[in-house]
């Protein structure tokens, strides 16, 4: 999953201008439900992110759990109780969904009402062949293809440096963690909760370069941990590990996130304990789109996952072998890590400029 939030409700408004069948009623004599069972209805759903915690991420767990939240509303407005609702009530929730949103939005609240039914005990049963063919045909009207971010690549970190020059900024503290920042999520492939989520005991430093310890990842949900090598390539002015030495020279030794939370005034912010404070995701994704505003790019384009893709993307066009890219971004499938070459082995012994010379 990329890190995608659902957001929303209008479901539940869309279910109360609807009629309400009475025949598919949880109760055999088509009674309504009682207040009693409503309210534990609604309980279960404020619990569904703890029954997914231990398996899921956390942005997984956020998102299934607002899934779960809609996915209740909806079937209250039919007065059905979500936990028994079959796999026909769940078709038409999915189809209610297609008319606004995306095919990956889509899929999610699928996947996640199956996985939440499944920790509850009743898991709805999809073996009647009607919800896989349900499934093919919405696959097939909406359309499968994913909508991918644009890479951020040499050229554009180029142009953004000259923004993020640290001697002409009032700010020099924040310039030299976002270039830091920036430059070290493209040389090693990292997730933005992977950027955000760094701490300073991650980082060490060897003749080589930079070692970076990632606690969880998205594929690495049992938190075994993995590092990443990025190395020093001083007379480069994309060199990570240079960026990452000069903000830790700015940033100190204080005990905390490698990339920590700086307040409008530029300062460093700390918390009670005396550690310094982290980041959100969501100021990774600010800082792209911030940064690729100000080259002139359009930042709709782009997002935190361009650094990722954008890294993928490089070592195709230098020749890299995508097993030892695959390796350095921990991709596990090679499927996905081809997904994230943006173009770029289109043009690798293209012949169609041929076919129009002379």
């Amino acid at each position: 999953m990329n890190d995608e939030t659902i957001g929303g409700g209008g479901e539940a408004a869309l279910a109360a201008d609807a009629p309400r069948p009475t025949a598919m009623l949880p109760d055999a004599d088509g009674a309504r439900l009682t207040d009693l069972q409503r309210a534990e209805i609604r309980r279960l759903a404020q619990r569904a992110d703890e029954l997914v915690e231990a398996s899921l991420s956390a942005n997984t767990r956020r998102a299934y759990a607002t899934a779960w939240q809609q996915w209740t509303s909806w079937c209250l407005g039919f007065d059905l109780d979500p936990a028994i609702a079959d796999a026909s009530w769940l078709a038409m929730h999915l189809t209610a969904l297609s008319e606004t949103r995306s095919l990956s939005t889509i899929e999610l609240r699928r996947a996640a009402v199956l996985a939440i039914r499944r920790r509850l005990g009743r898991p709805i049963h999809l073996d009647d062949g009607y919800f896989p063919e349900f499934l093919a045909g919405l696959r097939r009207t909406k359309g499968a293809r994913p909508a991918k971010k644009a890479a951020l690549l040499e050229e554009n970190l180029r142009a953004v440096l000259l923004l993020l020059d640290p001697e002409t900024a009032p700010d020099p503290k924040r310039r030299l963690r976002d270039r830091a920042l920036l430059l070290t999520g493209f040389a090693g492939g990292f997730r933005r909760s992977e950027l955000a989520g760094f701490d300073l005991r991650d980082i060490s430093f060897t003749s080589d370069g930079l070692v970076l310890f990632v606690a969880g990842s998205k594929t690495d949900q049992e938190r075994r941990g993995e590092e990443v090598g990025v190395q020093a390539v001083p007379a480069s002015p994309l060199c990570a590990v240079t960026a990452v030495s000069a903000w830790l020279a700015a940033r100190g030794d204080t005990p905390g996130p490698l990339f920590c939370r700086i307040d409008r005034g530029g300062h460093l912010t700390y918390g009670v304990d005396g550690r310094l404070q982290p980041i959100d995701t969501k100021t990774v994704a600010r800082l792209v789109k911030r940064v690729i505003a100000g080259t002139g790019l359009g930042s709709a384009e782009f997002s935190a996952h361009s650094l990722r893709a954008g890294m993928m993307t490089a070592a195709d066009r230098k020749g890299v072998p995508l097993e030892a890219a695959m390796q350095h971004g921990r991709w596990k499938d090679a499927r996905t890590a081809r997904g994230y070459r943006r173009h770029s082995s289109l043009w690798q012994g293209n012949f169609t400029g041929k076919l129009l010379a002379d």
